[in-house]
């Protein structure tokens, strides 16, 4: 009778720490990061730009997003563009609105504008995604005085 009452007892045990140590692995139990906080990074990828009907790939160049709280990033758009006066400085959109869960996270429509460390007034629109990885964003850009904009698009499969 005492080795049941001790088999019970143990059994009991098991299955009081087998339920607990599943309720530590339930995903709900888990506090999540913020949007914002789950796409801050530096993503590498291509920008290709179209202006009227003329198209540029710029490969390999890293995009950085900052989360500057739990739903909003800055986004660093890198240096691109042809040789000496045709290259465009890296510039800052700030203030842009992530939101977003489990994977899929929406970049809002941004308007930005401002001038870059080479004195290049610019100004234009963003707005993106991020699903199963992938980072794209789209941005129509207006430098200077130059009377059409460009319009840009760039894919990062990974940070």
């Amino acid at each position: 009778m005492k080795q049941f009452k001790l088999i019970i007892t143990l059994m009991t045990l098991c299955l009081a720490v087998a339920g607990t140590l599943s309720s530590c692995s339930n995903k709900d139990d888990e506090p999540s990061l913020p949007a914002a906080k789950q796409i801050a990074g530096t993503y590498v990828g291509d920008i290709t730009c179209s202006v009227l009907n003329t198209e540029l790939k710029y490969e390999n160049l890293s995009v950085k997003l900052k989360a500057t709280d739990d739903a909003t990033i800055v986004v660093t758009i890198p240096s691109f563009g042809g040789n000496g006066h045709n290259t465009l400085s890296s510039f800052d959109i700030a203030a842009v609105e992530v939101s977003g869960n489990d994977g899929i996270y929406k970049i809002a429509t941004t308007k930005f504008s401002g001038t870059n460390d080479a004195g290049q007034a610019y100004s234009g629109t963003l707005q993106g995604d991020m699903a199963e990885g992938i980072l794209t964003l789209e941005f129509v850009l207006h430098i200077g005085a130059m009377p059409m904009p460009m319009t840009c698009k760039f894919i990062s499969t990974g940070k």
